[in-house]
């Protein structure tokens, strides 16, 4: 039994990104603890309010049998995982069937963020002993992970994780594919969504340093930051590359919709009272995302599209298919001198 415990410890933090460290954490719990269902559940505080979201939910069939389920966002959330989250408690509440729901609450840098569900015949204690010391192993390890995938500035994602999230992202999205390349009611339904890759850079940001240090500019780009945050949908992948440069990947939609979106976006922003600025304004440059291309050939079309934009008079959203399309950039010219990776 120890030697086993060792080795589930050993596989929690052999993981290297939020994603797999939830598998892990459920994987573990329902090995050792044995339950109907595991799930993790996310506060995502939109705009200050509770918004949660199931992250990863695994359910027991039988004996051999289980499902995954992945991201949900909760509308109608059970007052149990509410008050778990608002209170940083464990819940739990058993029916008259015998079956118990208990909610552990998950802290990062001592703030509930969010908690584990679990679904039993009951718990003996020997085993709420063993969950509650999965879920601290579980917090801790996610700590350096936060630190180590985040920004320190803006807590955005940072460069470092980029390319394994956007790997991640393509990896679904031809899972999807094959699960639906039967279903044509399905294939028609979706039609037109893909996902999107944006490079945003704030317009004339030197200046901002130049003319009132480097304080301020740090106060610009932490506003801004938390103005994506609040706009985006918590899908969406935001990451600070460095500097005053911004990535944003976005899950399927259609091109009218996320046109829309990020010139709403940009209008938000040229209405936001940064410090000292008296208005400020960002260039985008978009690029579609395959499934199978490169994370690298994705952020060199966006980033080619921006350049476009900023040559341009700035302030502008030009998309990287629409320059191919109208001839106003060359599909294989030589890509601007990033350091990507």
């Amino acid at each position: 039994m120890q030697e086993e415990l060792l080795n589930s410890v050993i596989k929690i933090t052999k993981t290297r990104d939020v994603d797999s460290l939830e598998y892990s954490l459920i994987s573990t719990i329902q090995e050792f603890i044995g339950c109907k269902e595991v799930a993790v559940y996310k506060d995502l505080q939109i705009q200050g309010e509770l918004a949660i979201e199931r992250s990863l939910l695994l359910k027991v069939l039988t004996d051999r049998e289980y499902e995954w389920e992945e991201r949900e966002v909760v509308r109608q959330p059970e007052p149990e995982l509410v008050s778990c989250l608002q209170s940083a408690c464990i819940i739990t509440v058993q029916s008259n069937d015998g079956v118990e729901r208990r909610w552990l609450p998950i802290t990062l840098l001592d703030k509930p963020i969010g908690a584990i569900a679990i679904v039993s015949d009951g718990l003996k204690s020997s085993d709420q002993v063993l969950l509650n010391a999965f879920c601290r192993i579980f917090e801790n390890y996610l700590t350096i992970l936060h630190e180590n995938e985040r920004d320190k500035l803006t807590g955005l994602l940072n460069r470092q994780t980029f390319e394994k999230k956007l790997k991640q992202l393509m990896e679904k999205q031809v899972i999807k594919q094959h699960k639906t390349v039967w279903q044509s009611d399905l294939r028609n339904q979706h039609q037109g969504a893909t996902s999107w890759l944006a490079m945003v850079d704030i317009d004339h940001f030197k200046k901002v340093n130049d003319n009132y240090g480097h304080v301020c500019g740090d106060e610009v780009l932490l506003l801004l930051a938390q103005k994506m945050r609040q706009f985006f949908r918590s899908s969406d992948l935001l990451f600070r590359f460095g500097g005053e440069e911004f990535v944003m990947v976005f899950e399927p939609t259609d091109y009218d919709s996320i046109h829309k979106k990020l010139a709403e976006f940009m209008d938000l922003v040229r209405g936001t009272h940064f410090p000292f600025v008296k208005k400020l304004t960002i260039s985008v440059g978009m690029s579609r995302i395959s499934p199978y291309d490169f994370p690298i050939t994705v952020l060199e079309n966006a980033d080619k599209a921006l350049y476009y934009a900023k040559e341009n008079g700035r302030d502008k959203l030009c998309f990287y298919e629409e320059l191919i399309a109208n001839k106003l950039i060359e599909c294989h010219q030589e890509s601007n001198d990033i350091d990507l990776f």
